[in-house]
């Protein structure tokens, strides 16, 4: 459908009829006749009032009726983005993105002026990942704000920002960005084939892309990061990683990312090396026991009672002398209380979430003991454990620690300490399958680079915002300096994920 040049009366009344029939449902549109050869169009809520009223309304009012033309009116009003557009179903897509349509009579082609402003919150403090030292903005749900904060801090041409549309009826708008003379170009293909593929209406939020972009969509950790924070964004960005932004949504996509990259912060760097590294292995500690612990207390109690040194076996067993159920039961009883106070102080109000995460587990924990549900033991090996998931700095990571440790209680339970080595064998089968856009999950442990794992875990003073060249899948012991030859020659990450 076109906008004809045949007589029209009057402007407004035309486009009346004619955006009604493609908009029936929006009772928000604003046709507004600035006179009979005249008429503006745009979707109240959508667009910046302030502009609309002094540079489009202001100029249409002062122009003379018979001399007006889409010529004009584009030389005289003063926005940045302006298109001509005749086709009245491509206008009726443009007024839902918060365009203004600008008709004359007689005209085949009209105005479209981009002068969009959608509702958002203004940038503030990261509340979900929490500094004492460095920034502390987070990202909005403003694409073009959080593009802004960016290039803020990244004064560069290197900076590479490209747009993206994905989804058929929402049109989701994404920005594709990375450091053009860091980045590894098997990466960007990999995305943008991947972005390709996806088929769908739209999506709401990054952590649905991601899973869209992930090559093993039933993998038990996640592939990619998720971050809101700035600082986390350009550290990436300088090691040559890809960054999506998405309109409507404050976090980003971070990749590839690696299995190492889940327990480390931005804000380590920001301290000496030693107390960086000494923070980094209290990570490690806390994941070794979130995963190990409790699984070993099942396996003693149930087949390795020559595991527990004489000293604590006899307090172990005055403990246990009430408590009716068997270590296996026991132990599941008491994590998946556990995950119900955790769920629940989540979901509630902050401040009502705070008081049942706290007084909860207090008067749980000891009615649970008095009752003879549980051990004083256990309650301190489950509380150890869920402080060792809490030193995760990443959510996701975090979830699928928690998620791995049920089967490692269940194998313990049945077969002792082999269950938990069967069960920690298939975890690293797991992790050695896995790729984040093409390149192995372990790395640097798999492939092993040496220069790269002591620029991750040690924190050398050289190591600040240090590039890190692509691993070359297929000849682990290639030279660790040789950023170049490893760029060229590594595994595509398209046949990766074809296998």
């Amino acid at each position: 459908m076109t906008v004809s040049n045949i007589k029209i009366s009057d402007m407004a009344a035309y486009l009346k009829v004619e955006l009604k029939k493609l908009l029936p449902n929006c009772s928000d549109l604003v046709i507004h006749g600035v006179n009979s050869s005249v008429a503006v169009c745009y979707i109240s809520g959508l667009i910046d009032t302030k502009v609309l009223s002094s540079s489009i309304l202001g100029v249409l009012t002062m122009m003379d009726e018979d001399e007006v033309n889409t010529e004009l009116i584009r030389q005289t009003i003063t926005i940045c983005e302006i298109e001509r557009e005749g086709n009245l179903d491509q206008v009726a897509l443009k007024l839902l993105q918060g365009h203004v349509y600008i008709a004359v009579m007689d005209e085949y082609e009209g105005l479209l002026c981009n002068i969009a402003h959608f509702p958002t919150r203004a940038i503030a403090a990261s509340e979900n990942e929490t500094v004492i030292f460095g920034p502390v903005l987070a990202f909005n749900e403003s694409l073009g704000e959080n593009i802004a904060v960016l290039r803020s801090y990244i004064k560069s041409p290197g900076l590479v920002v490209e747009p993206h549309i994905i989804g058929k009826k929402m049109e989701t708008r994404i920005q594709l960005t990375y450091m053009s003379e860091y980045v590894d170009e098997q990466y960007i293909k990999y995305v943008k084939s991947r972005l390709e593929q996806i088929k769908t209406d739209g999506l709401l939020g990054n952590a649905l892309l991601m899973q869209k972009l992930q090559n093993h969509p039933y993998a038990l950790f996640p592939l990619m990061t998720l971050t809101e924070r700035p600082d986390r964004t350009i550290q990436a960005l300088m090691e040559g990683k890809i960054v999506i932004f998405m309109e409507g949504d404050s976090h980003v996509i971070i990749g590839p990312s690696s299995f190492i990259d889940f327990f480390l912060s931005v804000e380590d760097r920001y301290m000496s090396w030693g107390t960086g590294l000494f923070i980094r292995m209290l990570r490690f500690i806390g994941l070794m026991m979130s995963v190990f612990l409790t699984p070993i207390y099942v396996a003693a109690l149930t087949f390795h009672y020559q595991m527990i040194p004489p000293a604590l076996i006899v307090s172990l067993i005055e403990t246990r002398s009430k408590v009716p159920f068997p270590p296996l039961l026991e132990t599941l009883m008491l994590e998946m209380t556990m995950e119900f106070l955790r769920e629940a102080g989540v979901r509630l109000p902050t401040k009502v979430g705070q008081t049942i995460g706290i007084v909860g587990g207090i008067v749980i924990g000891q009615a649970a003991v008095q009752a003879g549900f549980t051990s004083n033991i256990l309650i301190m090996l489950v509380a150890l454990a869920a402080l060792g998931s809490f030193t995760t700095p990443n959510y996701l990571m975090s979830g699928s620690i928690r998620l791995i440790r049920y089967p490692m209680i269940i194998m313990a339970g049945l077969w002792g300490v082999l269950g938990i080595v069967f069960v920690a064998m298939l975890i690293f089968i797991h992790l050695l399958r896995q790729t984040s856009l093409g390149r192995p999950y372990l790395f640097p442990l798999f492939p092993f680079r040496r220069k790269d794992l002591t620029v991750d875990m040690l924190l050398t003073p050289q190591s600040h915002y240090s590039y890190r060249g692509s691993p070359v899948q297929n000849s682990p012991n290639s030279s660790e300096n040789d950023h170049t030859s490893n760029r060229s020659s590594s595994k595509d990450p398209q046949s990766d994920s074809n296998q």
